[in-house]
């Protein structure tokens, strides 16, 4: 055997060794203590459920907004001359905003005129040129008459041959010319209605083209359509505009709104709300609070995402308030029953309350939102969790580790409902519980 040995080479032997060596202690090795593990009471807060009859109140940001804003645009070509506002100017209906050069326009009324004197000289003229038609009809009638009578003699005194052919042509052409020209005066009276109504067709034409004149030279002179205040002002004196270029943006300033978009929702209940009566809103604005009235919603939902914009109106006179502003609204909306108000850290993600059961163990409840209790100095969430009849435990701290099942060492909040004297207990904030787990799944783990 030692001859065998001696025959291994030394890093084999080594190998060996060290093999040997883990196997022996690993199988002798001493055993470590063992001590029991108890589950840890996480301490909570918690307040006892109590549904009544709240109005729930929602934030809604809108924007201030004017249902009379106007762009004014050019009307004729011309030269920009002044400017007597400024942006943000307070301007009067009917105050100057821009004057433009009247030189064109000036020019442009005097042709006008002028087309227009001259179409009346013409249907004057029409008329007395029917007068004199008239007239010179019976004496065309008369030398026809005579010519013919000339005719019928020279052709009874040419069978006698006591006249010339010559002279019995003559007679004949006289009487052909005669008749042409009775025809021509008979077409020229019996056109006269035609011609007379031509002539009027072209005065009054002659006539519009002298308003429309008249018109684009008022319009050099752009005026405020309302009481408002001056927005924008887009060009400066000495630029030519032309007709449908933007001059200055204005917005009537005494009929202000604010547009908030509502949330999906909570449109049934502002729309039941609209039918009884409107609705009561207020906001901030520079530090004042001001009253609201949500008087109707949009009539088209284009821009709106998720929901459907409200129109606010101001109850005590509209302040001044600049067109756009951003403004954060609280609507009230309509008493619901059935509502449990609580603070904000009670609900885990969106929909989520924990109840504290008789064995102190979490279980989970189904809640929505249905807006906020702002009549309290701490704001709270409205509930509707319809499991719940009235006197159950609500976890209110925020456990991130929140399960079904899970032991907690429940403590009611100083002074709320569920207080029964006991100490208070100080509690560090925690993150908003994220429970995206299967309830089925956690039930029966608990805290480690």
């Amino acid at each position: 055997m030692r001859d065998r040995l001696k025959q291994i080479p030394p890093v084999a032997l080594v190998i060996l060794g060290t093999m040997l060596a883990i196997v022996l202690l690993a199988m002798f090795k001493p055993s470590a203590p063992t001590r029991d593990v108890s589950e840890r009471h996480d301490r909570v807060r918690y307040v006892l459920a109590e549904p009544g009859a709240h109005s729930p109140s929602i934030q809604l940001f809108g924007r201030v907004q004017s249902p009379r804003a106007a762009d004014l645009t050019a009307v004729v070509t011309a030269n920009v001359t002044s400017i007597p506002v400024r942006a943000g100017s307070k301007v009067s209906a009917g105050q100057l905003l821009i004057q433009l050069d009247d030189t064109e326009a000036s020019l442009a009324r005097d042709r006008a005129k002028a087309s227009r004197d001259e179409a009346a000289a013409q249907l004057q003229t029409t008329r007395l040129r029917y007068q004199s038609d008239r007239k010179s009809l019976a004496l065309e009638k008369k030398l026809a008459k005579l010519s013919e009578d000339n005719l019928q003699r020279l052709q009874s005194l040419r069978g006698k041959n006591l006249v010339s052919q010559t002279q019995l042509d003559q007679a004949e052409e006289a009487k052909a010319r005669a008749e042409l020209s009775l025809s021509q005066r008979q077409l020229s009276v019996s056109d006269f209605e035609n011609e007379l109504a031509r002539m009027e067709a072209r005065l009054a034409s002659a006539e519009a083209q002298l308003q429309q004149a008249e018109l684009d030279l008022t319009r050099t002179r752009v005026e405020a359509p309302f009481d408002g205040t001056v927005t924008d002002i887009p060009v400066a004196p000495g630029e030519r505009v032309r007709p449908g270029e933007p001059l200055l943006s204005l917005f009537a300033d005494a009929e202000l709104e604010v547009r908030a978009q509502i949330p999906e929702r909570y449109l049934a209940a502002v729309r039941d709300g609209l039918g009884q009566s409107e609705l009561a809103a207020s906001t901030e604005l520079e530090g004042r609070t001001l009253a609201l009235n949500l008087k109707r919603l949009a009539g088209d939902a284009s821009d709106a995402r998720g929901g459907i914009d409200g129109l606010f109106e101001f109850v005590d006179g509209v302040p001044a308030a600049a067109l756009g502003r951003p403004l954060t609204i609280t609507l009230t909306l309509p008493a619901r029953d059935n509502l449990i108000a609580l603070p904000a850290t009670a609900l885990h993600g969106l929909n989520r309350l924990y109840v504290i059961d008789d064995d102190n163990r979490l279980r989970r409840v189904q809640a929505d939102i249905v807006g906020e209790a702002m009549d309290r100095e701490n704001a709270q969430l409205l509930l509707h969790a319809p499991t719940l009849e009235g006197g159950e435990r609500i976890m209110t701290t925020q456990l991130p580790q929140a399960i079904v099942g899970l032991p907690v060492d429940p403590q009611p909040v100083p002074g709320s409902n569920a207080d029964g004297g006991e100490g208070d207990v100080t509690e560090s904030p925690a993150p908003p519980a994220i429970d995206s787990g299967d309830d089925n799944h956690n039930e029966g783990r608990q805290g480690e």
